[in-house]
């Protein structure tokens, strides 16, 4: 598969498991998905805050617990990707809420960064997903370092 292809997969299950989350508790966790470096099997991640509770604390912090805990699978080349999701609000210029939405933040070793955002709604028997917005993202995990001039 290629880069595109992995980060494509690795989208569609992270839409897939947070719809399934959102449908049975309209609501979810922040969680992140893996793709094993060496094949092509996908690994659900939950966050693992040393010991604290992660429904207790603020979804920037657990996003940084899963950053950490795929940081040294990814320095040792386990994973060729990885998304990281999490349930957001999107705001107004205003401040002022205007819906919820899927966030998933994309990285791949061999190609850029991407961010991907879904706004949602839940209706009486299902989640009503609207168009994808994707944008550039932010490397955390696959840093390349400068080779010295």
């Amino acid at each position: 598969m290629s880069a595109r292809d992995d980060l494509n997969a690795l989208l569609n299950g992270a839409i897939d498991v947070a719809t399934h989350h959102l449908e049975s508790s309209t609501e979810f966790l922040p969680f992140g998905l893996a793709l094993e470096a060496d094949g092509d099997e996908i690994f659900h991640i939950e966050p693992d805050p040393e010991g604290e509770d992660p429904s207790a604390m603020p979804h920037d912090h657990v996003i940084a617990a899963l950053r950490m805990g795929l940081a040294d699978a990814v320095a040792e080349g386990r994973w060729s990707a990885v998304a990281i999701c999490a349930d957001v609000t999107l705001e107004a210029e205003d401040g002022n809420a205007v819906t919820s939405a899927i966030h998933i933040m994309l990285e791949h070793r061999d190609e850029e960064p991407v961010q991907c955002t879904v706004a949602y709604a839940i209706g009486a028997d299902s989640v009503e997903l609207a168009d994808l917005v994707a944008e550039p993202g932010e490397t955390h995990l696959f840093k390349t370092e400068a080779l010295p001039n």
